[in-house]
Formats: C-alpha cells, sequence, structure tokens
C-alpha cells in the first residue's frame, strides 16, 4: 500500500509584474548574512500590494505549504518510502520532492529558497532534489501518478474515520487531497474528481491539524 499526499492549491505565487517593475520594486530583502530577494508573495511581508488583489483573504499564504512540507517530509512513513509528497499550488504549478528531500525549517529561509527554485525550475541533487512543472492542473497531475482511489478532505464530504477508511483499501495506491489554502474551498475540482470526499470533523481544522491527523490514519 502506498500513498500520495498532495497539498492542493496551495497559496504559493510568484509576485505579480507590476511588484517588481520600475525603480523601487516592492520587494522584501532578507536581513542577515543571505540576503536573497524574496519574490513569493507572502501576505504580511508584502502587505501592501496584498490591499489591492483579488482574493486577498487566502493569497499570500505559503507559510501552509511549510507547515505541511514540514510535518509529511520527516513522517516516518516517507522516511520507510511508503509516501509522496507533492504540492498543487493555484497557478497549476507542481513541486515535487525526491525521496530525502527535505525544507527549511527557518520561514524566511523557506521563502528564499522557493524564490531560487521558481528561479531555476530546481534546486538540490539526487535524492535531495527538489523540481517544479508548470502549467499542470490538478487532473493532469492525478491522472500521471498511477492511483488508484483519491480521497479529498473537506469540510463538506461524508463524516467518516479516515483510518477506518483506509484500512478498508490496504494494497491500493491511495492519494489523499488536503487543501493549501486559509479560507474557502478549492479552486480545482478535488471533490469532484476524487473517489471520496471525507470529512475529519464538525470543526474546520488547520492545515498542520489535517495533515497530522492523516499521517496518524495511514496503516
Amino acid at each position: 500500500m502506498s500513498f500520495h499526499l498532495i497539498l492542493v492549491d496551495a497559496e504559493i505565487e510568484w509576485l505579480p509584474p507590476e511588484a517588481v517593475a520600475g525603480p523601487a520594486p516592492r520587494i522584501c530583502c532578507l536581513p542577515g548574512a543571505d540576503r536573497q530577494r524574496i519574490r513569493i508573495l507572502e501576505s504580511y511581508l508584502h502587505r501592501d500590494l496584498m490591499a489591492s488583489m483579488p482574493d486577498r483573504h487566502r493569497r499570500g499564504r505559503p507559510d501552509i505549504a511549510h507547515a505541511f512540507l514540514t510535518l509529511a517530509l520527516s513522517s516516518e512513513h516517507r522516511a520507510k518510502g511508503r509516501l509522496e509528497v507533492l504540492v498543487h499550488t493555484r497557478d497549476n504549478v507542481v513541486i515535487r520532492f525526491a525521496r530525502k528531500a527535505k525544507v527549511e525549517k527557518d520561514y524566511i529561509r523557506f521563502l528564499g529558497a522557493l524564490t531560487e527554485l521558481f528561479e531555476l525550475g530546481e534546486i538540490g541533487e539526487g535524492d535531495e532534489r527538489i523540481s517544479i512543472e508548470m502549467g499542470t492542473s490538478l487532473q493532469k497531475l492525478l491522472e500521471g501518478e498511477g492511483l488508484d482511489i483519491i480521497i479529498a478532505l473537506s469540510p463538506t464530504g461524508k463524516k467518516e474515520d479516515l483510518g477506518t477508511t483506509l484500512s478498508r483499501i490496504r494494497g491500493k495506491a491511495v492519494g489523499i487531497l488536503i487543501g493549501g489554502f486559509p479560507d474557502g474551498d478549492f479552486l480545482s475540482p478535488a471533490c469532484q474528481i476524487a473517489d471520496l470526499a471525507i470529512s475529519l470533523g464538525d470543526e474546520v481544522l488547520t492545515v498542520p491539524d489535517v495533515t497530522a491527523q492523516v499521517l496518524a490514519a495511514i496503516p
């Protein structure tokens, strides 16, 4: 039994052109020795820009992906080779992680690494490589992963114990979709594509809470 844990519609995006054009580009520079420019939209660092953007209530939240990746990439399931971790963004960018790839624990350094990733298309080498694919819809991504069953986690899904569900489908390649945004619903047709839509409870949970529950439910 293998699992793909996919953060869907993650709020990771390149700064819009108007933010970097002109004599005084609105780019936050990292303090300290690294001095890397952050070109990934971040709601706090780029709050002046966010004020005029549509969907500003949910955009500019790479911190959600950071929390998800910190948990998922360091999990026992992944260390044993049973878990693939992917990120799919609002702009249909897919981020892939090689078998031993990790992310920076420090959030600002994580933003710097994301900037480099989007500029170069990949960072790291071999088993530690992280790469991106542009223009890949969620449906196209899922079609290429060879999954037998896809489960979308959503507050609108059927209330069901995830661990019990997973125990009934042993021997399958399972994709589990988690929303990567702070508010609203999937932009991609995640629940329509999925074979099952499951709610983990009556309360709306944070992405770290959902991720932790998924990792605990995997048999």
